[in-house]
């Protein structure tokens, strides 16, 4: 006699499964859980709505890369770095400023650590010096080596200094006063030409270098007198030079400016003097002066970024390390001492600050983990979080925090994969909530950035045979992507779609779906009905199948077993349209006035499931892309 079953999955926030979890019913996501939700959004309560569309601002160069700048609540700015290029953007997507011949490519702009304060941002790259970025006005900003602060008598310089060279390899002088065209001696093979234009210290007194003679000979210009001229092991240089390297991590933190690793050092840390950004003079060593050393491992980590939070987080190539502080003894030259806290290694990626954890990705590429403080234990701890989720971390690229906006409470750490696809992880740790969706588009998403609420995103798309970069802003009020709200030509054409032309595009006004159309070359289409404020762009695919179905018989698990669902009753919220299994919902009835839009539904709904299968599954979908709230299914099978 066959055996009637029923299950009821109440929510799906333990988001998508990676699909070699498809056997694990014995685990507790597994309930909550979906086989495949493309393209959904998670509510905190539960449910998934149609992931947010893209409403499309503004055209950028090229592969482009996202930061963000927040002086104020009004005055926020998108940073678009792309080849050698700068570009300004307002929160609203009107461009206000190119910076071009900038040093860093499209490749290197990926490997950039950024970090601001005020109106001051600071960009580093271990191949190219420290660059300042300075707002200068509403709409205006400059950029420019960084430099260091000077004595007021023009030397010293307060640099970083370090000797590079061996402890016993020493330097001669030709003279000892202030003047050009001087010659330092080297007693073994130390210099290079890119030491021209960098700082060398004779027994503390600096000189300039002009020009590369060989590897033992440099032609200098002394600015301080030396105290001889005899060859002298006590000599040092500037720790941030072509010859050297630049910096490649920074941090403001506890009122100094860090700089983590350089090329030749990649284990040091630096920072400037107290409430003086520019200055990093090591003096005495008093609680203000500067801190100058490595982190004092048992093998050389290669610094990747620095974090300010409850310490300063410093992350490697090997493991994680914290500098120790409390709020009644900061950090300084006495004190300093970096803890090493957890053995895993950190991705290009910049970490984010997420739901009082910091979020980074593994040096494998393949693991997402949070590093979380214990206070118990007074340490961090550095658990996974995507293991059941695994195959949605991909050689990630970009990640940042959306921390949500007047459309919803939820908070998304957004991560952009190199394959351009993005995945969502959604987290109330209090609620005991965590979930993976992924979300895919037209083409690649490129890099995220989150300011004041909002997406932003760079996407690569090819339009009209072309690939082109466009910046876009994910909105949950739009159901299309690289969308715009149309302006009336004249009857039923409308236009805005010139950066969409020969492309096929969905339009929705409302909860009315009016088709898709083919945009013309002057980025135009015609209705085939009224409209009042129509929105068109691009359609995705939206996708809900929950887990394979795992009862139990009086014999056992039926999981392998032939099996047939028959009723499917699916809860919803604030819908236009679904379809289950591949039967449509019809949202219009037949006393409907068809010259309005139709009303939104919210409630349960009787479906039938169909044929016979092992995995008895419910497939959800969107035939129009109109917003819908997928709540619980609850469904009856028979085995």
């Amino acid at each position: 006699m066959p055996l009637r079953a029923t299950t009821f999955q109440t929510n799906f926030s333990s988001g998508q499964l990676d699909p070699r979890m498809m056997s694990r019913s014995d685990v507790g996501v597994y309930n909550n859980s979906g086989e495949n939700l493309l393209n959904n959004a998670p509510l905190v309560q539960g449910g998934v709505r149609r992931r947010p569309g893209t409403d499309y601002l503004a055209t950028l160069t090229g592969h482009t890369r996202l930061e963000k700048l927040r002086f104020n609540e009004t005055q926020l700015y998108i940073f678009a770095f792309s080849n050698t290029q700068l570009k300004i953007f307002s929160q609203a997507g009107a461009l206000l400023q190119t910076l071009t011949s900038q040093p860093w490519t499209a490749t290197t702009m990926w490997e950039m650590r950024l970090t601001s304060a005020g109106d001051t941002t600071i960009i580093t790259h271990e191949d190219f010096a420290m660059q300042k970025l300075i707002r200068t006005g509403a709409s205006a900003f400059t950029i420019a080596a960084y430099a260091f602060e000077t004595h007021s008598s023009g030397y010293p310089r307060y640099h970083p200094f370090y000797k590079f060279a061996s402890s016993d390899v020493t330097i001669a002088s030709s003279a000892s006063s202030v003047g050009t065209g001087r010659t330092l001696t080297a007693s073994a093979a130390v210099f290079v030409s890119a030491h021209v234009g960098s700082i060398i210290r004779y027994d503390g007194k600096e000189c300039d270098v002009t020009a590369f003679v060989d590897t033992t000979h440099l032609t200098v210009t002394i600015r301080e007198v030396f105290s001889g001229t005899a060859a002298t092991i006590d000599w040092d240089e500037n720790v941030f030079s072509a010859a050297n390297g630049y910096a490649k991590s920074c941090a403001f933190h506890a009122r100094r400016l860090w700089f983590g690793g350089s090329r030749d050092l990649p284990s040091h840390l630096f920072c400037s003097q107290t409430n003086a950004f520019f200055n990093f003079d090591v003096g005495t060593g008093l609680d203000s002066e500067s801190i100058q050393a490595p982190l004092g491992s048992d093998s050389v980590s290669e610094i990747l970024h620095l974090h300010s939070g409850r310490h300063l987080i410093v992350f490697t190539d090997s493991g994680v390390y914290y500098v120790q502080e409390s709020n009644t003894t900061p950090v300084s030259p006495s004190n300093f001492n970096p803890r090493f806290t957890v053995p895993y290694g950190c991705s290009q990626t910049t970490p984010k600050r997420y739901d009082s954890a910091t979020l980074f990705v593994q040096d494998t590429g393949k693991v997402v983990r949070e590093l979380l403080w214990n206070d118990l234990q007074q340490a961090y701890g550095a658990e996974p979080i995507s293991l059941v989720s695994n195959d949605m971390i991909n050689n990630v690229q970009d990640q940042d925090v959306f921390y949500g906006n007047s459309t919803g409470p939820e908070q998304f750490n957004v991560i952009v994969n190199a394959d351009g696809n993005i995945s969502i992880y959604h987290s109330v740790r209090s609620e005991k909530i965590a979930a993976w969706i992924p979300w895919e588009t037209t083409g690649d998403f490129e890099s995220v950035t989150e300011l004041n609420g909002e997406i932003f995103v760079s996407v690569k798309r090819t339009v009209n045979s072309s690939v082109v970069y466009y910046l876009e802003k994910f909105n949950f009020l739009k159901t299309v992507d690289c969308s715009v709200t149309l302006s009336n030509v004249s009857g039923n054409i409308w236009q805005g779609l010139s950066h969409l032309v020969a492309s096929s595009v969905s339009c929705v006004d409302s909860n009315i779906y009016h088709g898709d159309f083919t945009v013309d070359g002057s980025g135009r289409i015609t209705l085939n009905e009224t409209g009042t404020a129509p929105v068109a762009g691009l359609n995705f695919t939206r996708t809900i199948i929950d887990m394979p179905a795992n009862i139990q018989g009086p014999s056992g698990s039926k999981r392998g077993v032939q099996k047939m669902v028959g009723e499917i009753i699916v809860e919803v919220f604030d819908t236009a349209n679904f379809a289950v299994n591949d039967q449509e919902f019809l949202i219009r009835q037949v006393d409907d006035d068809l010259s309005t839009s139709p009303a939104a539904v919210t409630g349960t709904f009787q479906f039938y499931g169909g044929g016979w299968s092992r995995d008895a599954q419910v497939t959800i979908t969107q035939t129009a892309p109109l917003k819908g709230t997928v709540l619980s299914i609850w469904k009856e099978i028979l085995a």
